[in-house]
């Protein structure tokens, strides 16, 4: 049986330890809307600079990242209702502009805890993708024994 390094149960008392109260809401946060590292930083830069939109490339060169990595973030931040895109000629920007009060509430949470915490933050998205790992493995290994329906 595989080992992993950490036990996503521990991990998660530990954070809460970390963060307090606040954490689970966070990492159900970071679990629904977040699903990696170039998401958070591009999430945490629209926000911080939320006076104006930005084109991939730009968000890429301002943080020193990769423009492909980056404009799949945005692209993900925009069907999950964080930003919006704006069409500047041939070119997509993307202003930071959550579609709802409690994600932006969630957003202005992480950017205060984050700064401080951010250990903490990337241990949350850590044990998220691990448990989404486990529970795709668990759902092939349980459609491996699937019976389907004959057909006639």
């Amino acid at each position: 049986m595989a080992r992993f390094l950490f036990d996503v149960k521990r991990v998660g008392r530990y954070v809460a330890r970390l963060i307090g109260e606040q954490s689970e809401r966070l990492r159900g946060f970071l679990r629904d809307h977040v699903s990696g590292f170039e998401e958070l930083e591009a999430l945490l830069f629209v926000a911080r600079e939320a006076a104006r939109d930005w084109t991939d490339s730009e968000v890429a060169a301002t943080l020193n990242v990769p423009v492909e990595p980056i404009s799949t973030a945005l692209e993900s931040l925009l069907s999950r209702g964080i930003v919006e895109a704006i069409r500047r000629g041939k070119l997509t920007a993307y202003r930071y502009a959550p579609k709802t009060d409690a994600l932006r509430v969630q957003v202005a949470e992480l950017q205060r805890i984050y700064p401080e915490q951010r250990l903490a933050v990337m241990q949350m998205m850590s044990a998220n993708a691990l448990e989404r790992v486990r529970t795709a493995a668990l759902q092939r290994f349980a459609d491996a024994f699937r019976l389907e329906a004959r057909k006639k």
